[in-house]
């Protein structure tokens, strides 16, 4: 058993652990077969569209992620629908259908509108929050055990909901 994904440092949210070797191995094979849904919640800044689509393959330059415009570049898939918009800030929800690091970040920044607080992907610092505005709220698959549908959620936690009172960003948070 053990950690079945990772979180990039800094998200918080629902991370996801299997008890056995077979569960492990069973949740793994759904992860890779995008048989998982997970969606994320991030607030942004800059131009940003109410819903997209983001195809764009990336690739690791040292600590760094970044699209790959020619060959050697990993798929990596991400959607996101607009929750709340208030001045330059909009809060999304993102569904990821790949899996790679730094996906969310370095697409979003890829297509203008950086996370917030995110210094390495171009996001402005905001005051009171010592790291970027992302979180992973959900995660959906099927169990492994018994095969029922089984659905994990993480709440906002509370200094992320303080900047989006501050922004004045609602909709989508339990």
């Amino acid at each position: 058993g053990g950690l079945v994904h990772r979180l990039d440092t800094l998200t918080s949210g629902v991370l996801l652990a299997a008890r056995t070797p077979e569960a492990w191995r069973a949740v793994r094979e759904a992860f890779s077969g995008r048989e998982v849904d997970k969606r994320y919640l991030a607030v942004v800044t800059g131009p940003v569209a109410d819903d997209g689509d983001i195809d764009l393959p990336l690739r690791h330059r040292g600590d760094h992620v970044e699209p790959a415009l020619s060959s050697g570049g990993r798929e990596a898939l991400t959607d996101f629908h607009v929750l709340s918009r208030s001045g330059d800030a909009a809060l999304l929800e993102v569904r990821i259908r790949t899996g790679v690091l730094h996906q969310i970040r370095a697409h979003l920044a890829a297509i203008g509108a950086p996370v917030l607080g995110d210094a390495d992907y171009g996001g402005r610092p905001h005051p009171g929050l010592d790291r970027f505005f992302l979180h992973a709220a959900r995660l959906g698959l099927v169990h492994p055990a018994t095969g029922s549908r089984l659905e994990l959620a993480a709440p906002l936690p509370d200094d992320l909901r303080r900047v989006l009172g501050a922004l004045g960003l609602s909709g989508g948070v339990d």
